[in-house]
Parts: structure tokens; sequence; C-alpha cells
């Protein structure tokens, strides 16, 4: 059973590769089929809490998990932008933020399999014949998280999710815990501000490679700036405040939704978003013909 499933496990992962990697994001993803043992956990929880599951009513969304860590704090909702358009989204716990209260954020999402993901699904079920998998969903949860704040998430559901009755008298220790996720989300905003301070810096000394590796914070190839771009760009500072102050997101959403892969380096990238946002003529007399045919 987990074999089959694996396939469409593998299949959600290629396409979330397909994607991200077009952009050149940085991130890591986790990915888990449930075993047999965790699926009967969660049944058996979810009776306890009073919440069963039942074939023609609630069932498990979850029996496919993805995780997508990213390095960046902004990039959490960049991933779920790109990748609406690549999953139906059917639902999500999206936390609000507080501004007086630190607690964990949640970005979960659930997403429904794709026609082909479903018909494999449904032959798993009748060949199997499994009462487990009857009251399993065609959908896979979608997590979202920074690189910072994963170990803690792993912590605080494996110690105190799954066994919140240890927890129910030591509410000093629970602040304590969501305390330490505080730290790692101050943290998470300390590192873009950090490097949008360093950006701005190199734009000053008019270090263009370093200014577009700190704003845009991609896997950049290491070819060097065309020397024509670079002497724009020396002999015209609005220009390069301009590249420095586009946005980022809106920039690297339009990215990924082009037809072809567009190799990640600064001349392109600069070309790219003279296209979509700058417009100018000098730039645009150097752009490849291929970037300007699809954009």
């Amino acid at each position: 059973m987990n074999r089959d499933l694996q396939l469409i496990e593998k299949d959600i992962c290629s396409k979330i590769y397909e994607r991200l990697d077009k952009v050149g994001l940085l991130y890591r993803t986790f990915s888990r089929v449930k075993d047999n043992n965790s699926i009967t956990e969660k049944i058996e929880r979810k009776k306890e809490e009073g919440k069963p599951y039942s074939v023609n009513g609630k069932k498990i969304q979850d029996i496919i998990g993805i995780r997508i860590v990213t390095y960046f704090h902004d990039d959490v909702n960049l991933v779920k932008e790109i990748l609406s358009s690549v999953f139906k989204f059917i639902d999500e716990e999206i936390d609000e933020i507080e501004l007086t209260v630190f607690k964990p954020k949640r970005t979960n999402i659930i997403c429904s399999f794709d026609e082909k993901q479903k018909e494999i699904f449904e032959d798993i079920i009748n060949v199997t014949n499994s009462e487990t998998l009857c009251l399993s969903d065609n959908t896979f949860e979608l997590q979202l998280r920074t690189i910072l704040s994963e170990g803690w998430h792993e912590i605080d559901h494996s110690l105190r999710y799954k066994t919140k009755e240890e927890w129910s008298k030591h509410s000093e220790k629970e602040r304590l815990l969501n305390g330490i996720y505080a730290n790692l989300e101050v943290n998470d905003l300390a590192m873009k501000s950090l490097f949008s301070e360093l950006a701005y810096q190199h734009f000053k000394e008019k270090n263009w490679e370093a200014m577009l590796r700190n704003k845009y914070r991609l896997k950049f190839q290491l070819s060097p700036l065309k020397d024509e771009l670079r002497q724009l760009l020396n002999e015209d500072s609005n220009l390069a405040k301009q590249l420095l102050k586009a946005d980022r997101s809106l920039i690297l959403d339009k990215l990924s939704k082009i037809d072809i892969p567009l190799p990640i380096n600064f001349n392109n990238i600069i070309f790219f978003i003279n296209q979509v946002e700058i417009k100018n003529e000098k730039i645009s007399d150097l752009t490849p013909s291929f970037i300007k045919n699809n954009t």
C-alpha cells in the first residue's frame, strides 16, 4: 500500500521542485506517507477527542504530508502564492499574527489530488480493501515553515501536540516553550532585515552582483554581470535603485509562471525585471529574444 501511495507522493514533490527550482528559491522539502500504525493512532485519538472520522463524514486529509522549509520568512507566503497555481487548495489553517501575543504560526494547506492521482488512490482502496484508507480523503497536506522554526515545530508536534495531557498542569513550561518559538520568529525577521540592509550597502558601493544576490536571495549561477549592464548601472544610479526597490515577491511569482526555465544568473534577472517592471530601453536592447518572447 505504502509503495503505491509513494508514487503519488513522488509526483506531488516533482511538481513542487519543477516550479520552485525554476525561480531559484532557497528551500528544503520533507515528505512522508502515513504508515498503518500512524493512521490507526490518529483514528483512535480523534475518537477519544470526540471527533471521529467516518466514511460519509470527516476523513483523514494528510495521509500524504509535504513540508516545504524556506530559508527566509517572506518566502513562506511567496511559496504559497506560487503553488496556488500548481495545486487546488481546498482548505487551510493559517494563524493570524497577534500584535501582543507570540505563538506558533501555522501555514497548513489541504490540497486535492489531481485526477490521475485520484484514480491511483481509488485503485489502491479497491485492491487493498483497507478500512483505514476508506477513512482517508483524496487530499494531501502542504505545510510551510521557515528553516529556523522547523526544528521547533518537530519537537512541539512530537512531544506536546501528541501528549497534551502531560502538559495540562505545566502552563509555565508551555509558556517557556512558546517563548523559545518567539525568539526564533524574531530571528526570522532579523535575518530578512539583515540581508535587505546588506543589499542597500552594496548598492551604495556599486557592487551590483552583491546587491542582486542579497536583495533577491536566490541560487544564482556564478556567471559575471555583462560589462554593458555594469556600465549602465554605474552611469545611472536611478536604474540601479529601481532594481533594488523592485517587488521581489511579485517578480519571482511572475518568473515562476513563464513557459521556459530561465537560467538564474545576474544578467537574466536584470533582463527579466526590466521586461516586467522597469521597461528601460537600453536594457531592452541588450535583452535576448527568448526572454522578450516569454515575458
